[in-house]
């Protein structure tokens, strides 16, 4: 039930909530109804011993002794499918008719009970009436027919009364539910690349408004801390460029120095790989701050994209030599578009790098270029070991690595987010695409329109 959507939840819960209620009320309803059947029953048949003996008594063939028998004939019609003894004051049968077979109907004088008669349920009542003493007795059939009709048409409507409040319930969840539904698509608009998005606000001055009002104050105070970091970022990286570009001019140049000892010169050389690294982290950061502040200025212009590829392609032989790995290319006879050539070769080189980190010795690398109406796609895919689930929805992200990835594997988890991001900038896309088993496959995009 977790898993269920919310209108389902209340369509659900009503449903349950109105039959357990229509339960509880038709069980009361039956008990209050069967007592008041018992009464009705009771009354009658007190009455009716009354009117028995005033009928007795102003017949006009009836004894004059009341202590002489009794016939039939004597006894009312309306009373003749009754279980009837009359007696005298003093307890001497006059009377007994023939349903009750011989037996004898017993009970306190005032009292009346139900007692089992001939397999019957029956309600017995005894009254001394002046000056005769009056057993009555009724079958209870038409009391438990009516309540066993009760019960059978109540168990029969309550699926019916259960759907229809369960469709019921459905509809006004859905509309309950339904603001809720349109914030919640608005708030999945609302991302890094589109801060400027707000939730649309209410018509009504209810709850939803409120809360729409205090989630759009919120995202208003995140997009401004947003834009600042985005600004502190880029101003950063600019202003680092400049001293470790003077920081790695010095060291290239004490690299030629011929007088220094080996392990100064080892320890030269390790500063001047650390400059590198640290100058390629810094480009990393001011690329991915102009994209976010939407200050990137691209520089498009009619390449093919055939040169771009090999010329990754190259880097990429020597990244894996001695590894065992193999490099294919599956390119048509041209690939043209109108891009940013530095970005786009920015784009294959992250991600040449990063297949030649995540493939496997003696694996295979190959990097596939085709065109599609509107759209040139290349897809740059390797052996390797299978994304893990967790990671695969999260594999774009800034700074995430791989939960599998060791620490052998050198990087800071940029590549792939900035690859995607210049794509973005021109229009397209970077996707992890479905493979075969044993691969690894990123696709990108570019329009192929001006």
């Amino acid at each position: 039930m977790k898993q269920w959507s919310l209108k389902f939840k209340v369509g659900i819960y009503a449903a349950l909530l109105t039959m357990v209620a229509l339960v509880a009320g038709v069980m009361v309803m039956m008990v209050t109804v069967y007592f008041h059947q018992i009464q009705k029953l009771d009354a009658d048949l007190a009455g009716d011993a009354k009117e028995l003996v005033w009928d007795l008594e102003n017949f006009r063939d009836a004894p004059k002794d009341a202590r002489a028998p009794l016939s039939e004939k004597f006894i009312p019609v309306d009373m003749r499918d009754y279980f009837l003894m009359i007696e005298t004051r003093d307890g001497e049968l006059l009377y007994r008719s023939a349903n009750l077979k011989g037996q004898s109907l017993q009970g306190a004088l005032g009292a009346i009970q139900t007692v089992e008669l001939l397999g019957d349920k029956v309600r017995v009542g005894a009254w001394q009436v002046e000056p005769y003493r009056i057993r009555v007795g009724a079958k209870m059939n038409v009391i438990e027919r009516f309540q066993e009709n009760l019960g059978i048409g109540f168990a029969t409507g309550l699926p019916v009364v259960g759907l229809v409040v369960f469709f019921g319930g459905l509809w006004l969840g859905r509309r309950a539910v339904a603001p809720v539904a349109a914030l919640s698509a608005a708030a999945e608009r609302i991302s890094a690349d589109h801060p400027q998005e707000r939730l649309p606000k209410p018509a009504t001055k209810d709850e939803i408004a409120k809360l729409t009002e205090v989630l759009n104050r919120s995202f208003d105070r995140l997009q401004s801390s947003y834009d600042i970091a985005n600004h502190f970022a880029a101003d950063a990286s600019h202003q680092l460029k400049t001293p470790v570009t003077i920081l790695r001019n010095g060291l290239d140049h004490l690299s030629r120095v011929t007088d220094l000892t080996e392990a100064q010169a080892a320890e030269v050389s390790l500063l001047r790989h650390q400059t590198r690294r640290l100058t390629s982290l810094i480009e990393d950061l001011l690329l991915l701050a102009q994209a976010d502040s939407g200050r990137m200025c691209l520089q498009p212009e009619v390449l093919d994209l055939r040169d771009l590829i090999r010329a990754a392609s190259e880097d990429l032989q020597v990244l894996v030599e001695g590894k065992g790995i193999q490099v294919d290319e599956l390119l048509p006879e041209k690939l043209i578009v109108q891009a940013d050539r530095r970005l786009v070769s920015v784009v294959l080189q992250n991600l040449v790098e990063n297949a030649a980190k995540y493939t496997d010795l003696g694996g295979q690398i190959r990097i596939a270029g085709t065109e599609e109406p509107g759209w040139l796609v290349v897809r740059i895919s390797n052996m390797s070991a299978a994304i893990l689930e967790e990671d695969r929805s999260r594999i774009f992200e800034r700074f995430r690595r791989g939960s599998a990835v060791g620490g052998e594997v050198r990087g800071y988890g940029l590549g792939l987010n900035i690859a995607r991001e210049l794509l973005r900038a021109h229009g397209g896309d970077l996707v992890l695409a479905p493979s075969q088993p044993g691969w690894i496959d990123f696709e990108f995009r570019l329009p192929t329109r001006s």
